[in-house]
């Protein structure tokens, strides 16, 4: 084996022979939930390779590449990455898929080279994350005796998993105020321009966002117009409401009584007029 081309493997794989690779930083790989991901393995093409050793939280496959017209063997020896996982040629790096949250942790991969007793190593931190659904907010809020609205927001999502940042964007009078974290309290006196709140989640994956709330839907004061009805207002509605349906049906009982009014002259006639259709159809006394 060339000196060269040994040297860039050392370089490539980040060790050299009898040391374990502790002191070197895994490379961060980032993946979603139920889908799959691929650790790359390079390994120079004028390397004689004897075989290669995947290790996660132990080994997890054997493969002895392919060498003068004799095909590749790959052992899985883990039975979790069963059925899952493959081996992409000519490095032979490993592709998984249909992650689960098990997968994440530490993966490495052992070369060891035919020529000699030397063998180096790559390091892998998988981390697996879900993508965000709906965010789901809650909102606390009171009315202090000053009329001064006090609001509390918080924004969650569903199993969430880790590394989720939250912030929250507020704007109103032309102005964009961004504040870190799930939880935003914020103050409103009715009067003033009512601002809106939109909370924003991220983590390595995907984002999401609410639609926006706007202050004066949860503040309510009887004396600012925009706000919920007052309860004077909601009586008076409901006062009105009742004597629209007294009228309603006092028209109808007068409707009711003039139709009738009307039918009973025609109702007498009909009869009359059924009593003498009678007396003429009365029969006279029988011949002796």
């Amino acid at each position: 084996m060339g000196a060269l081309p040994c040297l860039f493997l050392f370089l490539l794989l980040g060790e050299a022979k009898g040391d374990s690779g502790d002191d070197v930083d895994p490379e961060e790989v980032v993946a979603v939930l139920h889908e799959s991901i691929y650790l790359p393995l390079e390994i120079p093409s004028d390397e004689e390779v004897e075989d290669i050793i995947w290790y996660s939280h132990k080994r997890l496959a054997i493969v002895v590449p392919e060498k003068e017209g004799r095909p590749a063997n790959i052992t899985v020896t883990d039975p979790h990455y069963r059925g899952r996982v493959s081996f992409l040629e000519p490095s032979y790096s490993l592709y998984i898929s249909n992650l689960s949250w098990e997968d994440a942790g530490l993966y490495q991969a052992r070369v060891n080279l035919g020529t000699s007793q030397i063998f180096a190593t790559r390091d892998y931190d998988l981390r697996v994350y879900q993508r965000l659904s709906e965010l789901q907010i809650t909102v606390n809020f009171e009315i202090s005796g000053e009329r001064t609205c006090n609001m509390s927001l918080t924004c969650s999502v569903e199993k969430a998993g880790m590394d989720v940042t939250y912030s929250w964007l507020s704007w109103g009078d032309n102005t964009d105020t961004v504040h870190e974290g799930p939880v935003l309290s914020a103050s409103w006196r009715p009067g003033d321009s009512a601002p809106s709140y939109t909370c924003r989640a991220s983590n390595p994956v995907s984002n999401a966002s609410s639609h926006p709330i706007p202050a004066g839907s949860f503040c309510a004061d009887p004396g600012y117009p925009s706000e919920k009805p007052s309860t004077a207002f909601c009586l008076l509605a409901k006062g009105l409401l009742f004597l629209f349906l007294l009228v309603i049906l006092a028209v109808g009982l007068w409707v009711i009584r003039v139709w009738k009014r009307d039918k009973m002259p025609r109702m007498k006639k009909l009869r009359r007029n059924r009593m003498k259709l009678k007396k003429r159809r009365t029969p006279g006394p029988s011949p002796v």
